[in-house]
């Protein structure tokens, strides 16, 4: 097996990892956007592992697994997006549909710009694998900013979310980051690939699913009732979220 499969393989070694973790903590029910993540990506890396990357059968498989990703993606996010603002449904809803839009946005934006500008025709299967490619960034992209937006605002407003579910943001969302810059070091890349950076993503998106199922704790775990005061910031940080929560709603019932 050559260092390629072997990277394939680790992360579907990761993969599992953590969903047997999930399981046996009974988590599956909490996290279930994420759980399918993890299936798919274990799936999809055991398959590029096996299979000859020269075949057209990979090819193929390829092209159909990123677009499931993308799908997989999308919901994971979105269920991270639901688990930081799980008290502000209004702002939820609204970050729901941005998210949405956002993606559809930069979708036919980078398409359009492309037909536009690249000078390297439209004809054969590279023309189409390239759009490919600017489609997969577009998306990959637009999640990480979302996830830059979460990461802000947990670093930024008091939300005392569960351990579980601020393990779980915090750690999926380092996750698709590194995959953003990934898709970064490859746009730079001569032939859009860069096996260092494939290879570096791959060994650290490892660790990130192995870190984030030892540190999560079983719901039922009792722990001593600690008695905290806010301070007034944290009320008036607090007071902004309660504020943006009901405009957002009182807008999404209009």
């Amino acid at each position: 097996m050559d260092s390629r499969g072997a990277i394939e393989l680790l992360q579907t070694a990761a993969s599992l990892a953590a969903l047997a973790r999930l399981s046996y903590l009974n988590l599956v029910k909490q996290f279930p956007a994420l759980a399918a993540y993890l299936v798919f990506l274990a799936v999809i890396k055991l398959v590029f592992g096996l299979l000859d990357p020269v075949s057209a059968f990979y090819f193929w498989s390829y092209v159909v697994f990123e677009i499931l990703k993308w799908i997989f993606s999308i919901f994971a996010v979105r269920e991270l997006f639901a688990l930081t603002f799980n008290r502000y449904p209004g702002i939820r809803t609204v970050g729901r549909w941005a998210m949405y839009t956002g993606v559809a946005l930069a979708l036919g934006i980078s398409l359009l710009v492309t037909r536009v500008f690249w000078s390297g025709g439209v004809r054969g299967r590279s023309a189409h694998l390239f759009y490919f490619e600017v489609s997969q960034r577009s998306v990959v992209f637009t999640l990480a900013f979302v996830i830059v937006t979460i990461l802000i605002i947990l670093s930024k407003y008091p939300l005392h979310l569960s351990k579980n579910a601020l393990v779980s943001g915090v750690f999926f969302s380092i996750l698709f980051l590194s995959e953003a810059a990934q898709l970064l070091f490859d746009s730079l890349a001569p032939m859009l690939y860069n096996f260092y950076a494939d290879w570096a993503e791959a060994a650290f998106v490892s660790i990130c699913l192995l870190g984030w199922a030892a540190l999560l704790k079983p719901e039922t775990e009792t722990i001593p009732a600690r008695i905290s005061f806010s301070t007034p910031r944290e009320d008036y940080l607090l007071q902004q979220l309660d504020a943006l929560n009901q405009m957002m709603t009182r807008s999404v019932r209009r």
